[in-house]
Order: structure tokens, then C-alpha cells, then sequence
């Protein structure tokens, strides 16, 4: 199964979507007129002239809103309205509606139990932890903080106190990811 990637944009852009998820929490929908009004910052009565450098832009701009689930595209009375979803309403912030989770398998799950069971506690938290994180397919900050709990776990569980069988090595850090909302099972 392979990763979702999401689209990224630049801090400007960032910011106008931040403003334009503001306006849906808010309202619930707008216009594509509203829409362009917000991305430039001025009125919704003024006249915008369009430049080629507009489209893709604001294309980016609207793929990230939708990638995210921020908001989705109808078409009501012939007129192009873009609504706000569930995940726009409930969420508190914009950082929380945009926080991105990785994915992972049973099936890589069990791969890296049966690495970890193989390895029997011989193997330092410090050199099995970056692979285990690269057989669940992890990146970036996930990975990082994947190493750093198999790190943090053995520090306070040592070898010969370890009662709980070795397979939790990796499910209990798993389940912290998951519940930080840093990773999802499928």
C-alpha cells in the first residue's frame, strides 16, 4: 500500500488557505468570487483581474483544501459553490485539520514483530529502532519519533525486568503513534 502524498505549498499560500478555512468554518460556503476575493486579500465587490500566475496558484491552493478534506466542490444552481466538510467544522484549528498521519499495515506490523522476536532482546533499542521504523515504511518526524519512543521504552523497561513478550517492543509504540495521531492501521 503506498503512502498518500499530499500537496504542499509555500508559507504564503498557507496562509490564504488558512484564511479561506476560516471563512468556511465560519459561513459554510462560498462562491468561486468569494474565493478569489479571500486568496487576494481584498473585496468580494472589487474587480480581480485575473494573470496566468493566478491559475496554478490557486489551483495548489485548492487541491491542498481538498486533499486535506477542508473542503469540496459542488455545483449548486449552476453556480460553483465550495463547501465546507465535516472535518472543516469540527476541527478547533487549521494545524489540526492539516496534521497528516502515515499509514501502516497489519502485515508490516507483523513483519517487524517477527524482526524483533528474531533479534530476542540482543539488539540495542538504538540500532533496531530505525529499522523496525523502515520495515513499518515510516518518514520524517514519524520515523524520528518511532526511534526515539523504541529509545525512551527501553530506558525504562530494562532486558531482565522485561516482562511482557518482546512483540510489544513494536506494538507498544505503534499504539503511542496512533494514539498522538501520528500513524494509522489499515
Amino acid at each position: 500500500m503506498s503512502q498518500k502524498k499530499y500537496q504542499t505549498i509555500q508559507a504564503k499560500n498557507l496562509a490564504k488557505a488558512k484564511r479561506i478555512y476560516e471563512y468556511l468554518k465560519f459561513n459554510k460556503c462560498m462562491s468561486e468570487n468569494t474565493f478569489a476575493a479571500l486568496y487576494y486579500g481584498c473585496e468580494i465587490t472589487q474587480k480581480i483581474y485575473y494573470s496566468g500566475s493566478y491559475s496554478t496558484l490557486v489551483a495548489t491552493t485548492k487541491q491542498f483544501l481538498y486533499d486535506h478534506g477542508i473542503m469540496e466542490f459542488k455545483l449548486i444552481n449552476n453556480l460553483r459553490m465550495y463547501v465546507a466538510t465535516q472535518k472543516c467544522v469540527r476541527t478547533k484549528s487549521f494545524e489540526n485539520a492539516t496534521k497528516v498521519a502515515q499509514v501502516t499495515t497489519d502485515a508490516l506490523i507483523d513483519k517487524a514483530i517477527a524482526y524483533v522476536e528474531m533479534n530476542n532482546n540482543q539488539v540495542p533499542a538504538e540500532f533496531e529502532g530505525p529499522i523496525v521504523a523502515n520495515i513499518l515504511g515510516l518518514e520524517g518526524k514519524v520515523w524520528k519519533e518511532f526511534v526515539d519512543y523504541c529509545v525512551y521504552q527501553e530506558h525504562w523497561n530494562p532486558k531482565d525486568n522485561y516482562r511482557l513478550p518482546i512483540k510489544y517492543k513494536v506494538i507498544g509504540v505503534v499504539m503511542t503513534l496512533m494514539s498522538a495521531g501520528l500513524l494509522k492501521k489499515v
